[in-house]
């Protein structure tokens, strides 16, 4: 905020409070306090003092009272509490506010037993920027939104008023903490399993932008959001085989995702005993250098193999054992091993997923069909993903449905090979090992559906790589309090029931009209919550209080 002097068509000078704030890409202006207008220097120089008055009044107006969990900080009383008189009249009682205690007392609990609360750190209102962080986190475990919409929700359901321009100022210090974010998130999971983890699961996804103006972060490449055109960046992330977060890292969103692999191994070199750690990934991550790199840093590997780009003398061999097998045994799973260049390829078959893989083609398939007139398929009306391009031959502008393809794809139903250094474990253990890597992508899920964390409002690098942070804060927290909920308390519960249980966790502050004292009418206390709340060491009562 500033103080602006505008000359009017009436020969006078105008004074005014202004304020500049972000739109897009363009920076506006809006006028916050019409202070006056003076007619000669004097009456301005005075204008000018009372404006810069009025902007340090309303900067204090603004200032956050954090943080505010508690009905009691709410309204700025002591935490004591008195029985309820029985002469209270209930039609003199009203409801003042309401706000949410679940939420901010579990994970407001857990998000301090975990060390977050000292994240950001360098700046001389360290303590601040980490009161307005935890706010942000917790409200994007409760109802995660932009961040414009968090600083109204957050007063409305937790009586904490954040300014959005201290939000903005928060994020910029958070983005320079970036590393320490993530080396905590790291020695937040490893102190579960006593610093000793032996699979790592990776895995990529993109996040888009509400933007179609690329800068050299966000880039148009392929969505696994099905957005075509707009922005996006790529999101690397690491897990363990439980799911719980070890690191992530940003890219261009042009970036191939084979490509991101390599330095993922680089920074988890630099944590772990190489040695003693299998890395689990999905077939994008299946190309030579990626194998090699792994080879070379010593890690171990189970990557899912991209059965029909091997050379033909393999694929020939597994199609071969396949039907061997189908003779023998009919449609009976089994698992053959085959050499790939010193390493192990292992083939299993599976009769669900050839059941799958079939119909999944027959799909295709019949909107193909659809698109038939007089045996052909033009080519403007084909449905734009790759799986359909693999059934087809294109001749003069024109597309048939190619049934020496169809029937070459149906010879690999059920298929599914993994390729591995591993010399010394077991086929089905390998095997095993790759089919949690689910757990990788419920991460993915949880983080886009559960956090919102697409599509992302920001476009400076710095509030991209904060957004992000808090969202993998946030994760951690949800990961962390599944886990405990499930050792402790045997509450094997969905993030989602458990949000919807602590958002129910609510006071009602109530004013006496007539002798102004105030009462707090805690919700009713069900089986769950008051399970969920002794996981956490936390104790809720549901008898109504007086303050005092």
């Amino acid at each position: 905020m500033f103080v602006r002097k505008k000359e009017k068509k009436n020969g006078k000078t105008a004074v005014q409070v202004v304020e500049s704030y972000r739109r897009g890409d363009k920076v506006n202006q809006k006028i916050v306090r019409h202070v006056g207008q003076a007619v000669n220097e004097k009456e301005i120089e005075v204008l000018m003092n009372l404006g810069k008055a009025i902007i340090e009044e309303i900067k204090e107006e603004r200032q956050p009272s954090l943080p505010l969990f508690k009905p009691e900080k709410l309204i700025d009383k002591k935490e004591q509490k008195a029985e309820v008189e029985d002469d209270v009249l209930l039609k003199n009682l009203k409801e003042e506010q309401r706000v949410n205690d679940g939420i901010g007392d579990v994970f407001g609990r857990l998000y301090t037993d975990l060390g977050f609360d000292n994240i950001i750190k360098g700046t001389r209102k360290d303590k601040e920027w980490n009161a307005i962080l935890k706010a942000c986190v917790i409200s994007r475990l409760a109802n995660p939104v932009s961040k414009r919409r968090t600083a109204s929700l957050l007063e409305r359901d937790f009586g904490i008023r954040i300014p959005l321009e201290k939000i903005y100022r928060m994020m910029d210090h958070l983005a320079e903490n970036e590393m320490i974010v993530k080396k905590h998130i790291e020695k937040t999971t490893l102190s579960l399993f006593r610093k000793k983890v032996e699979v790592l699961f990776f895995d990529v996804t993109t996040l888009y932008f509400e933007s179609f103006e690329p800068d050299d972060l966000r880039k148009s490449g392929f969505s696994k959001d099905n957005k075509v055109n707009e922005t996006q960046i790529m999101l690397a992330l690491v897990t363990t085989n439980r799911g719980m977060p070890v690191t992530y890292k940003i890219f261009p969103g042009n970036t191939y995702e084979g490509n991101t692999l390599l330095d993922m191994v680089s920074e988890l070199k630099q944590s772990y005993d190489v040695e003693k750690v299998t890395i689990v990934a999905d077939r994008a991550m299946f190309t030579e250098k990626n194998l090699q790199d792994m080879e070379k840093n010593d890690f171990n590997y189970v990557v899912a193999a991209k059965l029909k780009t091997l050379r033909k003398d393999l694929k020939k061999q597994i199609l071969n054992s396949a039907l061997e097998n189908k003779e023998v045994d009919g449609d009976k799973n089994w698992i053959n091993e085959f050499e790939y260049k010193g390493r192990r390829l292992i083939v299993n078959y599976s009769n669900d997923r050839a059941k799958k893989d079939s119909k999944d083609r027959k799909r295709l398939i019949d909107r193909l069909q659809k698109k038939v007139r007089h045996n052909k398929i033009n080519i403007k009306d084909l449905i734009s993903n790759r799986g359909s391009k693999e059934f087809i031959s294109i001749k003069g502008g024109s597309a048939t449905l190619n049934e020496e393809k169809i029937a070459a794809s149906a010879c690999w139903d059920g298929l599914h090979g993994i390729i591995t250094n591993n010399l010394s474990e077991k086929s089905e253990e390998l095997l095993s090992r790759y089919r949690s890597l689910w757990q990788i992508e419920e991460a993915f899920r949880v983080s886009k559906h559960d956090l919102r964390m697409r599509p992302i409002y920001h476009w400076t690098e710095s509030r991209i790589k904060a957004h992000i942070s808090i969202c993998f804060i946030a994760y951690t927290i949800i990961k962390q309090a599944l886990y405990r909920l499930s050792v402790q308390k045997n509450m094997d519960i969905s993030f989602e029931r458990l949000r919807n249980e602590l958002l129910h966790v609510q006071s009602s502050i109530l004013v006496d009209q007539t002798t102004k004292n105030k009462y707090i009418l805690p919700s009713k206390v069900t089986v769950a919550q008051r399970k969920i709340y002794k996981a956490f060491d936390l104790t809720r009562s549901d008898t109504p209080y007086k303050l005092i």
